[in-house]
């Protein structure tokens, strides 16, 4: 049984504000596979799916409602999915080991197999031009239409975590051992290699261009300033650490292992240290965690059934907690901030709106 819900107060009506944000639900469906990943067309009224069984899912929210049909498949079960930034491809990586670009109609544009074995990760540059993947120890880079750009020299071990900075001109690698950074540059492509004796699983740069962080096996966050190299570390996680994102205005690192949800402050002397934020409320593992585009705010989703909404800083505990039908797998906002897409694994997807207070 799932357990209960922290109490809260009832959703507002068309008469009445909330007093503190909350998420209001606004449609949902049921798809015939469940959902391992969820990604925004720019324009936030179009989203895709990723079946964890294979299928892929383009949905569509009209004033009637939600809808979601399939388009596609990857065999075995789609790995990860990614959409295009300012543009209206996405792509996908499958356990059949190809890569599939589609467009915003659904239509299949190319498929491919990039390495001759699986690819696990997919990163579009924030502009939109170029498409990383990694397949093993691999990490090439392809332009908008799937044509090879770059391939890196490979990593010692295979890569775990793939993530370009907001400029486009870095793109982090993490692996057993390093987080490796590829300069994008066609005329001199460099990497640069932070090393950490442990298995990096994650890679996270701040939007200011400052830091560089990965949660790592061994139970840890490392971070790097990339300026001068120097780097440091948080411990005392009960497992390994297997999410790490930066807020939009790089303040806080939110970091993930298991049940814990901590917090760590990047602001003034930053967060050597300090004592981290820790964050409240779900009673299983978490499995998805999203900071707002353009706000304070973090959603997590978990096992518990729960999703969670915080203002880290401002409070430890949830300024909302939502039930959903069955463990939640999937979070994502869309680029304008004003919705929410939550998956589950029974398949469901719903939609909820972000509900401010009305500011006098």
């Amino acid at each position: 049984m799932h357990p209960p819900l922290p109490s809260r107060q009832a959703p507002p009506t068309a008469d009445v504000a909330p007093s503190f944000p909350i998420l209001e639900q606004r449609a949902e469906t049921t798809l015939e596979d469940y959902v391992a990943g969820i990604v925004w067309a720019p324009d936030s009224r179009q989203f895709a799916v990723a079946g964890g069984e294979g299928q892929v899912f383009l949905g569509n929210i009209t004033a009637s409602g939600l809808s979601a049909r399939p388009i596609g498949e990857h065999l075995l079960g789609v790995l990860d999915i990614a959409w295009q930034p300012k543009g209206e491809h996405l792509a996908t990586a499958g356990q059949d080991g190809t890569v599939a670009l589609w467009n915003a109609a659904g239509q299949e544009a190319k498929r491919w197999r990039p390495a001759p074995v699986t690819t696990d990760r997919l990163a579009f540059a924030p502009g939109g031009q170029l498409l990383a993947t990694a397949s093993g120890r691999h990490a090439n880079v392809w332009n908008a239409q799937g044509e090879l750009v770059h391939a890196f020299p490979p990593a010692a071990k295979a890569i775990a975590g793939l993530a370009f900075d907001k400029s486009g001109q870095h793109l982090g690698a993490a692996s057993v051992g390093e987080v490796a950074v590829h300069r994008i540059d066609s005329h001199n492509y460099q990497t640069r290699r932070f090393l950490w004796d442990a298995p990096c699983l994650t890679v996270s740069f701040s939007p200011n261009g400052k830091f560089l962080a990965a949660g790592v096996a061994d139970g840890s966050v490392h971070f790097w300033y990339l300026n001068s190299a120097k780097d440091s570390q948080m411990r005392g996680y009960g497992s390994r650490v297997t999410w790490t994102g930066f807020s939009c205005n790089s303040r806080y690192l939110g970091t993930c292992a298991g049940t814990d949800l901590i917090i760590w402050d990047f602001g003034g002397k930053g967060p050597e240290g300090s004592k981290p934020i820790q964050l409240t409320g779900h009673t299983d593992q978490i499995e998805c965690l999203a900071w707002h585009p353009d706000g304070p705010y973090l959603v997590s989703g978990g096992r518990d059934w729960r999703v969670s909404l915080w203002c880290p800083g401002k409070t430890a505990q949830a300024l909302d907690a939502q039930l959903a039908g069955s463990e939640v797998t999937a979070v994502a906002w869309s680029p304008d901030g004003r919705q929410l897409a939550v998956g589950e694994k029974s398949g469901q997807m719903t939609i909820y709106q972000l509900v401010l207070p009305v500011r006098v």
